[in-house]
């Protein structure tokens, strides 16, 4: 399920991209300045506002100084803007006349003053694109190169902070992705880290530090909606894992609605009916939705199920975000300065949540290990390597499987092949048991270089080996019996307290003569047994010889 909804956002996400990249190469706003010789400065003054229907009117008179290579730099967002000084037009923004786009995005609108103008009135003609919007009334003057620096300087920290806030996300995303791999905790991580790195591009976006170097970006305005149309969505995906009510469809229903309220969106835009920022209300909603539903679900998990300690830590770092921004609020409503405190409270949330689940994510981990550490001593043979045989006794019932039309049991293809080590009794009396273990891991040494890719081969005695093969084909079985032959006389011709030998059968599962996999077995180890013992007379007659 998670799966399908990440797929689904990941493809609306990529379609509004896209579809980003191809307005900013197609769409123009008219953008006219008249200029003299100028450079740029900062300043903020207070002009005299005029409403006219739609429009809203800033005018004042330019002082009588030296104003040459001054400027006055005025914000807009979704704003169409005409600049007249003292009646002539000297600046204009608005989109084509034949663009389907309403907004001229966001803008920092840098208007060149001369000598000539000092003295003389100007005004700001100021059209809101959509009905809601309104205009900023602050507007600032002097060089362009200390209102720069003055923009960048007032809203640095901002910038830092949601820089790092992305950053970590980054971070989270390459963890989980590459050092946690796969499995549940790898997802969570992923979700959390998807989360964090689109709520700061969205903020790095909403300083509005980037539209001085790319003014009238459709880029940013679209990635800005986009970020936070998807970003509840894996944020969502990630706190329904610390739930015990995870699992419940109400959290799935919820993503899969954000999704076709994000499609119908874009779908909106793209035909032209309306842009994003007059369906922005859509997204309020949604966000409502997530808000009751997760408020919803942890009245239920406090109800029905105890808090989890990663639980309480979530809702804590919520709380400091709430409180963050509340505060921000209500600094801004009686001064009227922006501060970063609700970037602040972001980032505290990604850095304690962040370092909770990496924590998290390495303790299990290392269970992770320790249990595959047990797993494979279980199932591997210590002195050899190769699979013991309770491994044996476990593959050889993977290779029945159930047929989904008739549901009868069905045993795959599949040869078996015993072997047996000759005089490692004899090895064991005369010259002890580490030469006899020797002897083993030898035997072990050839199996496994025969033995590769789909073929599997296991130590199931002190001396007994067994191996099995997917391929029946009379030829692989004696291309395969031909290897063998030639690895046990290259091991034999090796010096060693006695010489190498090892007794070799095998058998082809035969559904009208065998009833299962043991019964080959068996048929595999009577042909071992039978060149066991030819083995010994040959031994027997050569001693008698002597």
């Amino acid at each position: 399920m998670d799966k399908r909804i990440s797929r689904t956002y990941f493809i609306v996400l990529l379609i509004g991209v896209l579809y980003a990249i191809f307005v900013s190469f197609s769409y123009q706003s008219n953008i006219f300045t008249w200029t003299g010789d100028n450079e740029v400065v900062t300043w903020d003054e207070e002009m005299k506002l005029v409403k006219k229907d739609s429009a809203y009117q800033y005018s004042m008179t330019l002082p009588q100084e030296d104003i040459d290579d001054k400027v006055i730099v005025y914000n807009t967002v979704h704003m169409y803007l005409e600049v007249q000084i003292d009646g002539r037009t000297v600046y204009e923004l608005k989109p084509c006349e034949d663009s389907a786009i309403k907004t001229t995005g966001f803008c920092w609108n840098v208007v060149s003053l001369t000598a000539n103008d000092a003295g003389k009135e100007i005004v700001f003609r100021v059209i809101p694109a959509y009905r809601d919007s309104r205009p900023k009334g602050s507007f600032l003057y002097g060089t362009y190169q200390d209102i720069e620096y003055r923009i960048i300087m007032e809203r640095g920290f901002r910038l830092v902070l949601a820089a790092l806030i992305a950053l970590a996300g980054i971070v989270m995303l390459f963890y989980g992705a590459f050092v946690v791999g796969k499995g549940e905790v790898a997802e969570t991580i992923i979700q959390f880290a998807v989360f964090a790195t689109m709520l700061g591009v969205w903020s790095v976006i909403e300083t509005q530090v980037l539209d001085l170097f790319f003014p009238c970006n459709m880029v940013i305005v679209f990635l800005s909606h986009l970020m936070l149309m998807i970003m509840p969505i894996p944020f969502v995906m990630y706190v329904r894992q610390m739930y015990r009510n995870g699992k419940k469809k109400l959290w799935s229903i919820c993503c899969y609605i954000n999704c076709a309220v994000i499609i119908m969106r874009l779908f909106l835009q793209i035909t032209g009916l309306f842009d994003l920022r007059e369906t922005l209300f859509l997204t309020h909603i949604c966000l409502l939705m997530f808000v009751a539903v997760i408020v919803a679900m942890s009245i239920h998990e406090i109800v029905v199920n105890r808090f989890t300690r990663q639980n309480k830590l979530n809702i804590i770092c919520v709380l400091v975000i709430l409180a963050s921004t509340v505060l921000e609020l209500g600094i801004y409503r009686f001064s009227n300065k922006s501060t970063p405190l609700g970037s602040l409270g972001f980032l505290i949330y990604i850095v304690v949540m962040g370092i909770e689940n990496v924590s998290k994510s390495r303790k299990m981990m290392e269970q992770a290990r320790e249990s595959e550490i047990y797993l494979k001593l279980a199932f591997t043979d210590e002195l050899t390597g190769l699979y013991n045989r309770t491994a044996f006794e476990e593959d050889l019932g993977g290779r029945v499987i159930t047929d989904e039309v008739t549901q009868n049991e069905i045993i795959q293809p599949t040869v078996i092949y015993m072997f047996d080590l000759n005089d490692l009794k004899k090895c064991n009396d005369t010259y002890g048991h580490d030469y006899g273990d020797k002897y083993i891991m030898m035997a072990a040494s050839v199996l496994k270089k025969a033995f590769t890719d789909d073929d599997k081969c296991y130590r199931i005695g002190g001396d007994e080996f067994c191996a099995w093969s997917a391929n029946v084909s009379a030829k692989k079985i004696e291309e395969k019996l031909r290897l063998l032959e030639k690895l046990i006389s290259e091991q034999s011709s090796k010096e060693f307290v006695v010489k190498f030998s090892m007794a070799m059968g095998y058998a082809v599962y035969l559904p009208n003569e065998d009833s299962n996999l043991y019964s080959t077995l068996k048929r595999a180890d009577a042909m071992m047994y039978e060149r066991k013992q030819e083995y010994k007379r040959k031994q027997k007659m050569a001693e008698t010889k002597v």
